[in-house]
């Protein structure tokens, strides 16, 4: 635990599973349904230990899909018979676990696959706004500091957050397009909860008020910062 990475897991860990928690309780599901939502927040990063371990970065680009790597040691290492010794739901968690991370969920899923892969997605966006105020920087992206203050953002990460799209992860090649990545989360969220609990915390405004000595940088974060507040907004009518 004196390690700073694993450290911003292990809290992260504990997080999503609470934000799982606070969404579900806003929805119509049964007690042991949200006993499911909670331990897919639980499990769903237990690969970024392994990822640590093995290639010493949670850049997924310069080692291995780390969702992918939790799903395989908890369903073919057999290790989610530690957390649970009913295998009735393991084809559902398993689900929820390995899609976690994709940009787009596939259209074949069920409706009960959707609802708790949207809830852990969500809970999980949710705390990685809160992992960007909260843990420096430079451990969460592998990047000097000061590249965040001076990089431009590279034209299709501006026009994916402009169209109020995810950002999709290939677009990012500068240290400012990996935050705006991730800000561009708000995007995906699927429930009311989600986006209350965004305006709630404050991390997003934190994140949006980074100063940039880059001018074409400081002028598009200004339209970034317009264009997620009014989209939030919009949400929580």
């Amino acid at each position: 635990m004196s390690d700073v990475k694993i450290k911003l897991k292990y809290d992260h860990t504990y997080r999503v599973a609470e934000m799982c928690d606070a969404i579900t309780a806003t929805l119509d599901m049964t007690p042991e349904d949200r006993d499911i939502a909670w331990l897919t927040g639980m499990l769903h990063d237990i690969g970024r230990f392994e990822q640590l371990r093995r290639y010493h970065t949670f850049q997924d680009r310069q080692s291995v899909n780390h969702a992918a790597l939790s799903a395989d040691i908890l369903f073919k290492d057999g290790k989610i018979r530690l957390f649970t010794t009913d295998p009735s739901e393991d084809a559902l968690l398993e689900k929820a676990i390995r899609l976690h991370n994709v940009y787009i969920l596939p259209s074949s899923l069920t409706e009960r696959e959707y609802r708790f892969c949207t809830i852990l997605r969500d809970a999980d966006k949710i705390d990685i706004l809160r992992v960007n105020c909260e843990t420096p920087r430079t451990e969460i992206y592998d990047l000097p500091e000061e590249a965040f203050h001076t990089s431009s953002i590279s034209e299709h990460v501006y026009a994916d957050i402009m169209a109020c799209k995810n950002v999709n992860r290939d677009y990012s090649k500068t240290a400012i397009d990996y935050m705006i990545g991730h800000m561009g989360f708000v995007f995906g969220l699927v429930y009311r909860e989600s986006f209350r609990q965004v305006k709630k915390q404050g991390y997003l405004d934190q994140m949006l008020s980074i100063e940039s000595s880059n001018p074409d940088t400081a002028a598009k974060l200004v339209k970034i910062r317009e264009s997620l507040h009014a989209y939030i907004d919009e949400q929580l009518k």
